[in-house]
């Protein structure tokens, strides 16, 4: 099956492309996470994406920043408070404690990881990408390998912003754009009709799901298309429907084909009309964003009590 899609006018493609603001930053919250499963990735597609507040991130700032100063501080307390300045909008301010960070504990793969990120977030892509690679190079399989992923977003994004047309022909991990191609894992008696799946990463879920959980990636089209591209091409296509109209939403031009495509290939769906299916997707999103509301909630409720280290986990 040939896809039908048509070039749009390079003004609208432009509206996709936002600074790479897709990394995914280090501190305590990611360090509690070894993995992340499917079980995971199905709560990220269906709304259940927590973030914290901004009260949450003025509170680490002045709880973390006194414990800098004791002669047995940890280097993560660094990546805490260098972290909650970057989810403040002080960017320079994040840089700024790496910086101190490396002076005092140098050479660390974190310190790398979260410079790249600040860097990158600060307009500086070129040396975004130098501290992202010494990441990788210190420690190719930390972070559950999400910063060359990092990377992947960073250089496709550049590449769109020289050339906006692009959109329509390729994506960030490099996947054939037509949804005929990856159909077939849907369908394993179409296999014999001589398709090869591409040779996915096993880590590549963990990279964009935790992009779109710990950094800003959930207003990215081009995570959230990816995301539904790879979800499909291992066969998960319950979550790459719910990744693609994520996609759709947020403007990606062709992500509505992709995912009407998906719908038809879904038992439970098929004889329904797609508008139906797509309301119900969108409430599906509206209740898991309401959890993460109420999540946050309660965590600045604790915060209001003094509990601090009950939160912050330190």
């Amino acid at each position: 099956m040939k896809s039908s899609r048509s070039l749009l006018l390079v003004p609208a493609v432009l509206l996709l492309f936002v600074p790479p603001a897709l990394a995914c930053l280090w501190d305590s919250d990611t360090l509690k996470e070894e993995s992340i499963g499917l079980d995971e990735v199905a709560a990220v597609v269906r709304g259940r994406i927590l973030k914290h507040s901004t009260t949450f991130y003025e509170r680490k700032v002045a709880y973390t920043l006194p414990l800098l100063e004791q002669a047995d501080v940890k280097p993560e307390r660094y990546d805490d408070l260098a972290v909650a300045y970057e989810k403040l909008g002080r960017t320079q301010e994040a840089i700024a404690t790496m910086e101190a960070k490396e002076k005092r504990f140098p050479g660390l793969y974190t310190t790398a990881a979260n410079l790249g990120t600040f860097y990158a977030h600060a307009g500086d892509y070129t040396r975004g990408l130098e501290e992202l690679r010494r990441a990788i190079a210190i420690n190719p399989d930390a972070h559950f390998g999400r910063e060359k992923y990092q990377v992947k977003a960073i250089e496709y994004l550049q590449r769109l912003a020289v050339t906006p047309e692009l959109v329509q022909k390729e994506e960030l991990l490099g996947l054939p754009l037509d949804p005929g191609d990856y159909l077939f894992v849907m369908n394993p008696k179409e296999a014999r009709l001589g398709r090869k799946r591409p040779e996915l990463s096993k880590d590549v879920l963990q990279g964009l799901v935790g992009m779109i959980r710990f950094g800003s990636g959930e207003k990215s089209p081009h995570l959230w298309f990816s995301l539904g591209m790879a979800l499909a091409w291992n066969g998960h296509k319950n979550l790459a429907l719910r990744a693609m109209r994520r996609a759709e939403l947020l403007g990606h031009p062709l992500a509505s084909e992709h995912a009407e495509q998906l719908f038809r290939t879904i038992k439970p769906y098929a004889d329904k009309d797609w508008g139906k299916v797509k309301a119900e997707l969108d409430s599906e999103w509206a209740k898991g964003q309401a959890w993460a509301q109420e999540k946050q909630r309660q965590e600045d409720a604790l915060l209001a009590k003094g509990k601090e280290k009950q939160v912050f986990g330190y």
